[in-house]
């Protein structure tokens, strides 16, 4: 008992030492996979920000030379400031204090008529829009918006020169911005850039279809404050293979898991079936002293009367000499069973091999019952069918085995009263059968009925002793001849336990 809570305790431990060890190998692969991920998503975050502190600088450095450039006494030279500093506008406003238009401060790329009407708009439903009575001297500020379905970006400036205040409104040239600026800070790289709007719309770059990494998204701040830039990896063969890395890993976990609980569990069974056989060797051991403790009391007992004198008459010492003897013969068996038995487990040959009579056997064997089937007051009935074949037997060991039949059947089957031995030729096989009347075996224990120390769940219930190897030698002894075993039984009906040898060079229809 000490022993097998020791080994429970044991086994309990590297159980509980496996699922250590794959909590450890999950948590360490999930932190380095978060780790990763933190680290290219810090990454791409700072690409993400220097891309946009990129673009807006260049916006803002031109906003400013063309609001430098640009003066309150010379309105008629705009068009030439924008010129020179090459500007992305479309139209730029000079406007007073009171935010009305100066004369000659408007320039516009517009057509014409087009220009003209877009002034008229901007003054009456744009600029009232626009917070520059609340902006700074010579500060910039910018509006992002959309007015009458259409989409503007706005830059202006604080300025004062001539002892008077003034403002210069200058609308970005967006155009010019998506299709010159952006593709000078997003050249092929191994990672995916894209500019989108409030509402996610692709405005520059390759959509992200199923990006399946890190996705980071940034606003611009000082310019087109309603676009955002997104950035993603490109290099989809390495997340693939940080993903294959990460399953490799789960899997490697999952199998080493895998073989310490079959292993475990491979023990767990070998230990229980170890402790089973355990079990069923002492009840054996048992058994076998008390099969073998009957037929010498009743020696050692008629052996003493003999010996004291104790008879009246010479017919009276005859009989117990002949009880002696049938003792004998029957503790000879037992000690046969026992040692054939162990000489089978050790793998060692014990059959001598001759052409012999089946029949003669088979008729020996149950003479040889005789006392015993006396005793249980039954009645055998032999059924030798004529004219059988001789086949190649060890005389002995069929003897054996026709014995542990009838004995079987005398043990287990008392109250059926008779027992039936036949001995027929089936094709190539002589076949012997016992059959006897009592309770029957459930076809549940068939498959197991000839192993070694089983014993029927029906027989374990009764005060009947035996050894568990009778049917067992039974088979091996079959098995041996080349042939095999068999039983056919249901419970109330009695039982038919079957051994069939070959014929040798027997002809088959």
């Amino acid at each position: 008992m000490g022993r097998l809570i020791v080994a429970n305790l044991l086994v309990f431990a590297v159980l509980a030492s496996a699922a250590a060890l794959a909590y450890y190998g999950w948590s360490y692969t999930a932190e380095v996979s978060s780790r990763e991920r933190a680290l290219v998503e810090d990454t791409m975050r700072e690409l993400a920000e220097e891309k946009i502190i990129g673009i807006e600088s260049q916006l803002v450095d031109t906003d400013n030379k063309v609001f430098s450039a640009i003066h309150i006494d010379r309105p008629f030279e705009v068009d030439k400031v924008v010129k020179d500093v090459q500007a992305p506008v479309v139209s730029v406003f000079l406007l007073d204090a009171d935010l009305k238009p100066i004369p000659s401060g408007y320039f516009s790329k517009r057509p014409a008529a087009e220009a003209s009407a877009f002034r008229e708009r901007f003054l009456t439903q744009i600029l009232p829009t626009l917070p520059l009575r609340d902006l700074p001297l010579n500060q910039r500020s910018h509006v992002h918006g959309v007015w009458n379905g259409e989409e503007h970006l706005f830059s202006f400036s604080h300025r004062w020169a001539l002892g008077r205040d003034y403002y210069v409104v200058l609308e970005t040239d967006l155009v010019h911005v998506i299709f010159s600026v952006l593709p000078q800070f997003f050249p092929r790289t191994p990672r995916l850039y894209q500019v989108v709007d409030e509402n996610g719309d692709g405005i520059y770059g390759t959509p992200f279809r199923e990006p399946g990494g890190v996705v980071v998204e940034l606003p611009f701040v000082d310019t087109v404050d309603r676009w955002r830039l997104r950035v993603a990896q490109r290099d989809t063969g390495s997340q693939t293979a940080r993903g294959r890395r990460k399953l490799i890993d789960i899997v490697l976990i999952g199998l080493a898991l895998t073989g310490i609980v079959a292993g475990l569990t491979v023990l767990l069974l070998a230990s229980r079936r170890e402790r089973k056989a355990n079990e069923l060797k002492s009840e054996f051991i048992s058994n076998v002293s008390h099969e073998l403790k009957t037929p010498l009391s009743i020696i050692s007992m008629f052996g003493e009367m003999l010996a004291l004198g104790r008879v009246k008459t010479p017919a009276q010492a005859h009989e117990y000499a002949d009880i002696i003897w049938r003792e004998s013969v029957r503790l000879a068996r037992l000690i046969d069973n026992v040692l054939d038995f162990a000489k089978i487990e050790r793998g060692k040959d014990v059959y001598e091999f001759a052409e012999g009579d089946v029949a003669e056997v088979v008729l020996r064997a149950v003479e040889l019952s005789g006392h015993r089937l006396q005793q249980a007051e039954m009645t055998v009935e032999t059924e030798i069918e004529p004219d059988l074949p001789p086949v190649s037997l060890d005389g002995n060991a069929l003897t054996l085995a026709t014995l542990n039949l009838v004995d079987n059947a005398i043990k287990y089957a008392a109250d059926g009263k008779r027992i039936v031995v036949r001995l027929r030729r089936d094709g190539a096989r002589v076949v012997l059968e016992v059959k006897d009347f009592g309770p029957g075996i459930d076809a549940a224990e068939h498959d197991r009925i000839f192993e070694r120390f089983y014993r029927a769940r029906a027989v374990r219930l009764k005060p009947i002793r035996g050894s568990g190897i009778g049917l067992a030698l039974v088979e091996h002894i079959a098995k041996a001849h080349g042939g095999g075993v068999w039983i056919d039984s249901k419970p109330g009906a009695g039982a038919t336990f079957g051994l069939w040898i070959p014929v040798p060079d027997a002809e088959t229809s």
